[in-house]
This record gives C-alpha cells, sequence and structure tokens, in this order.
C-alpha cells in the first residue's frame, strides 16, 4: 500500500448547487453552469469553496459574470481564465492572471492586470460542434491593457474577412489570427511592435490582400500562413526584420517562388503541404486534402470518400456512406488519431449542413457504427 499521506485528499465543497465532492489538489476547475452540477445555473454563487482547493490554477465559466472576477482576484492562485459567452465590461486588473480567454458577442469591454501574457478573443474552432464557426467577439470591443499590449501573446478567432485588432492591443508582440478564406493586411499593419504573425484559413481561397500593407511591420521576426493558396509571392513586401517563413498548406508553384526568392538571404523558409494546381482543382475545398500529407494513398483515398458522399443520392446516404468509409480507411490504414477524427467529425458536420440535416440527427448517424 502507498503512502496514505501522499494520496489525493478530497473535498466536499458546496458552490450553491448542493455539496460536490473534489480532489482538494485540482488545477483545472470547469464552474459552467449545467456542465457538472456544481454551480447553480442563476442566484448567487458561494464562491468561498474556492479557499479549499489551494492549488487551482485554471477556471472556466460561462455567460455573466455573478462573482467570479472577484472570486478570481481573491484567490492569486489562479492564473488562467477561460471566459464564454460573457457579457458587459470586465475589469481584471485586481486579479493575477497570466492567461485570459474569452468571448461574447454581448461583451463589451475587458481591462487585463498588468501580469497578462496571453489574450485569446473568440471561440476555437473545436468549441462549435456540428454549427459553423462564427466570430463571437463584437468589431466594437474595447481592450484595456498596460502598456497597449506590449509583449503580449495575441489570439483572434474570427472566422470571417471583417477582422478588428482592438485599440488596446495594438502594441501585441505575437498575433494569431484564424479567419474564413480571405483577410485584408491593411487589418494588420497598425500593429507596431508585431514580432511573430501567424494567419490561419478556415477554408479556401486563402488569399491576403492589400499585402503590401504588410510592409509596416517593420520588426516582424517570423510569418506563418496556413493554408494560405492564394498567396501571391510576388506581391509579399520587404519585411526588414523577418528571419522566418513559414507555409503549411501552399500550392508547389508557390513554394518554389518562396524558396527562390529568399535563397541565400537571412530569412529561413519551411514549406509543407505543398500540392499540385491539379489537386487543388479536384481538392480545393474537400476538407480531407492535407490527409494526403502522410500517405498519399490514405488521403487520396478520404478525398474519393468525401467526394462520394457529395454526391450521394440522399442525405442520410451520403453521412452514412461517409462514416463507412472511414471506418475501412481506418481497418486499412489505421491512421485516423485523435486529431484525424476531429477534422473527420468537422468534415462530417459541414457535410450535414450543406444537406440540411439537424444536428441532433447528423450525430447519431455518426455515431451508430464508427469505428475510428
Amino acid at each position: 500500500m502507498g503512502d496514505l499521506s501522499k494520496q489525493p485528499r478530497s473535498v466536499e465543497i458546496d458552490f450553491g448547487a448542493g455539496p460536490a465532492v473534489l480532489n482538494a489538489g485540482i488545477k483545472v476547475l470547469d464552474l459552467r453552469a449545467g456542465r457538472h452540477g456544481i454551480v447553480p445555473a442563476d442566484g448567487p454563487v458561494r464562491w468561498d469553496g474556492l479557499d479549499a482547493l489551494p492549488q487551482l490554477l485554471t477556471v472556466m465559466w460561462a455567460g455573466p459574470g455573478r462573482g467570479i472576477v472577484e472570486a478570481v482576484a481573491a484567490h492569486p492562485g489562479i492564473r488562467f481564465l477561460y471566459w464564454s459567452d460573457a457579457e458587459g465590461d470586465i475589469d481584471l486588473r485586481a486579479t493575477r492572471l497570466g492567461t485570459v480567454c474569452v468571448d461574447g458577442l454581448k461583451l463589451r469591454s475587458v481591462r487585463l492586470p498588468a501580469c497578462i501574457e496571453s489574450l485569446s478573443l473568440g471561440s476555437a474552432r473545436a468549441n462549435f460542434g456540428a454549427a459553423p464557426p462564427t466570430a463571437t467577439v463584437s468589431g466594437t470591443l474595447r481592450i484595456d491593457a498596460p502598456d497597449a499590449g506590449h509583449r503580449l501573446d495575441l489570439r483572434l478567432f474570427h472566422y470571417g474577412a471583417d477582422v478588428v485588432i482592438p485599440q488596446g492591443v495594438r502594441r501585441a508582440s505575437s498575433l494569431w489570427v484564424w479567419v474564413g478564406g480571405e483577410i485584408s493586411a491593411a487589418v494588420l499593419s497598425t500593429l507596431t511592435d508585431l514580432e511573430t504573425l501567424t494567419i490561419t484559413f478556415d477554408h479556401a481561397p486563402g488569399t491576403i490582400t492589400d499585402l503590401e500593407a504588410l510592409g509596416r511591420l517593420t520588426t516582424l521576426r517570423s510569418l506563418q500562413l496556413d493554408e494560405a493558396y492564394g498567396l501571391t509571392v510576388e506581391e509579399l513586401p520587404e519585411l526588414p526584420a523577418l528571419q522566418t517563413l513559414e507555409l503549411n498548406g501552399t500550392r508547389r508553384t508557390t513554394a518554389a517562388a518562396v524558396k527562390a526568392r529568399y535563397r541565400g538571404s537571412a530569412v529561413g523558409v519551411r514549406v509543407s503541404g505543398a500540392k499540385t494546381d491539379e489537386w487543388l482543382a479536384l481538392h480545393m475545398d474537400n476538407p480531407f486534402r492535407d490527409w494526403i500529407e502522410d500517405s498519399k494513398g490514405f488521403g487520396k483515398a478520404a478525398c474519393l470518400a468525401y467526394n462520394r458522399a457529395r454526391q450521394a443520392a440522399d442525405a442520410e446516404r451520403a453521412l452514412r456512406g461517409l462514416v463507412a468509409d472511414l471506418n475501412t480507411l481506418h481497418d486499412k490504414y489505421e491512421m485516423i488519431d485523435t486529431l484525424r477524427r476531429e477534422q473527420a467529425w468537422d468534415a462530417y458536420c459541414g457535410l450535414a449542413r450543406q444537406l440540411e440535416v439537424p444536428a441532433e440527427q447528423a450525430e447519431s448517424w455518426f455515431d451508430d457504427e464508427r469505428r475510428f
């Protein structure tokens, strides 16, 4: 028998929805109402329950504040806050938070503490389930960050083209922005201290307009473009501080042009997922197009399976057929891991939306015979 003194200690805590037994050493706590039933759906929350969790680092919350800000401020060990469907004005200056992830179309403003290191605005793609990803923060959102966000790691999950960089974080040093199929570089040109930029396109064509505006980013050292199949290398301006250019998902002609342009320079170029124009003409809008990078046979078969599903005579046959084909692929190649399972689910949900199948029905068909 192990040392009992080292065994996890359980504590009984009542946050207002009745007693719940938790591990006293827990580091991550989901307090979103309805998720685990430990917080009442409305009314007061007994925040003193956090006193029994001295090692708590991360809290998840949703909806109106109901005292969450004051509770986090009273427990300086909490360094990470994930807040969905936030509303109104949030003042976090009294907290010791280093990372804040927040979304909510009713959110008007956020004031950040002096110790902030990372700010994420909008909901990550995985949180949408069967629904299409959309912007979950308003374009009028106001952010008040120390020194206008100097040295801040900023992340924007937008999924559209009309991205707005809040005024209060325009000195951020790092930005990852997830958009739809297009973005204007003019939107990014106000980030005067930017050193690292990642742009991820959610769907085709993956185009950056007004590329010359990137030339204003005189401190940019690293540029990463994901699924930027519409990139025009000739229009990419000179970036005097650039050290690394990374393309993940691009045309082979684009990859060749980038390598030729920076050959012999101080800029290191990394390319993955380069595809021929012929391949993209057939599979540009195929969600499995990148699977070919790990196995040509596997990726090609997955693309063909999706194309078959799109051409099926009726919705149920299309969706069940796609799952059956993916089962066969998994049996043969054993390559549908956790990440690809999520990608398969996203592709399936996208097809279900196109076929106007209710989400609940689509989910049932997906799980009926799935073996991956």
